[in-house]
């Protein structure tokens, strides 16, 4: 994913498919590995595939395996960032601190901080119509 001028995040991705005003793009994310020497050895090598959906209008002038760029506003990667990860993690700090000063068990206290993600991943879920709206991507 490259920083395209100041407020958009561009990667390129291909065609997968496209259904009626959706055209879903393929992009291949790639670890941090992929120029380390010793990645054949290491096993942590990680490569997947995730799908994009992209609502546009003109998706019938996109054709199955066409490259295309994504476009994101900057403002919005930030935004995943923080629900997909920052959040989570204060939650999981927090909570483990807080049930470990309540309770003096670390066992118990790593057990309700895990069990705190649950809410907020439901959360997420419930709200994921939203979420879809707000984090829209475009073809360039």
């Amino acid at each position: 994913m490259t920083a395209h001028g100041t407020q958009q995040i561009c990667q390129s991705g291909i065609v997968d498919r496209v259904v009626d005003q959706k055209v879903f793009v393929k992009i291949e994310v790639q670890s941090a590995c992929g120029q380390c020497r010793a990645k054949s050895y290491c096993g942590m090598v990680e490569s997947a595939g995730k799908i994009a959906e992209v609502h546009t209008d003109d998706a019938q002038k996109y054709a199955v395996g066409q490259q295309v760029e994504l476009l994101l506003e900057r403002s919005l990667g930030y935004k995943a960032l923080l629900l997909g990860y920052i959040y989570p993690f204060l939650i999981l700090v927090v909570s483990l601190f807080i049930a470990f000063l309540i309770t003096g068990s670390e066992g118990l206290s790593a057990l309700i901080a895990v069990s705190l993600m649950a809410p907020y991943y439901a959360i997420l879920y419930r709200n994921r119509d939203k979420l879809r709206s707000t984090f829209r991507f475009r073809i360039r």
